[in-house]
Order: structure tokens, then C-alpha cells, then sequence
């Protein structure tokens, strides 16, 4: 029945910021509404895995409901997504207990990572499928280790 997630989307503080962030991280805004406050970015668009993520302004407060979202990459790309980061102004970040010096490793599927947030703290993630079988493991390795 379910083939995957057609939209998702993420509060933001101010559209126009997080217009530029997520233009930063070369996605492209495909429409919008002033009005409403909304922006969307469509990934494979017209395909019959079409995405897309929304970005909604919401009202004076703030974002209240913090959001996590990966982001499908290759492995090349993600062993050079800090110094890419970096070249943004954009930290990884640590997780899992693991310092954000180099992507982590998700034993059950496997797969590598790295984190980041945006402007208003979603947290975002650079996620690729790395060879190999699922593993148990203690604790969560650096990509080093698991090679």
C-alpha cells in the first residue's frame, strides 16, 4: 500500500532564512506562498518517487515542534560533507555520544551519517547505505571503526 513519504514538512521562525539555509545545502525552492508563508523544495519532481518538504512559517513564539529529516547521499558526498558544511558556516554536530568528527555508522542498516541543524534546530542528517550486513553493536562507531 505505502511506497514511501510523498511530503513532510518543518516549522521554521523566518521563511526568508530558511529560504537561504536550504539554498545553501543546494536545494531548490520550486513554488511558494507569501501569503500563506510557505515554501517547497520537490525532489525528483514529476517522477513517481517525487518528494517534497515544506518550510512553514509559523507565528510569534517560535518553532515548537522540532523536526529530524535525512538526507539521501552518496558516500563520496558525505565523507566530504563537514569541510562542505564548514564552507556554509554550518557545524556538524554530535550525537549519540559520538563527537562530530566523523560520520558516525548506523549498525542495523548499515549506513553512515552526519548531523547538522538548521536555523531553528531541526535536525538534519546526510545519510548513506555503506556495504556490508547489519550488525549489534555496544555502542555507535565512527565510520573508522567500522571499516
Amino acid at each position: 500500500m505505502i511506497r514511501g513519504i510523498y511530503e513532510t514538512h518543518l516549522q521554521v521562525s523566518n521563511l526568508e532564512r530558511s529560504i537561504e539555509f536550504y539554498e545553501s545545502l543546494g536545494l531548490v525552492i520550486d513554488s511558494r506562498s507569501i501569503r500563506r508563508k510557505i515554501a517547497f523544495i520537490v525532489f525528483n519532481k514529476y517522477s513517481e518517487y517525487e518528494t517534497m518538504l515544506g518550510l512553514w512559517q509559523v507565528n510569534e513564539g517560535g518553532v515548537v515542534n522540532k523536526r529530524h529529516i535525512a538526507f539521501n547521499v552518496t558516500l563520496e558526498n558525505l565523507l566530504k560533507a563537514k569541510e562542505w558544511l564548514a564552507d556554509r558556516g554550518i557545524a556538524s554536530k554530535p550525537v549519540f555520544g559520538r563527537g562530530g568528527a566523523e560520520p558516525i555508522v548506523h549498525a542495523s542498516d548499515p549506513a553512515a551519517a552526519i548531523y547538522f541543524d538548521d536555523p531553528d534546530g531541526n535536525e538534519l542528517e546526510f545519510y548513506s547505505r555503506i556495504p556490508g550486513e547489519p550488525r549489534a553493536v555496544g555502542s555507535v562507531p565512527y565510520l573508522g571503526e567500522w571499516n
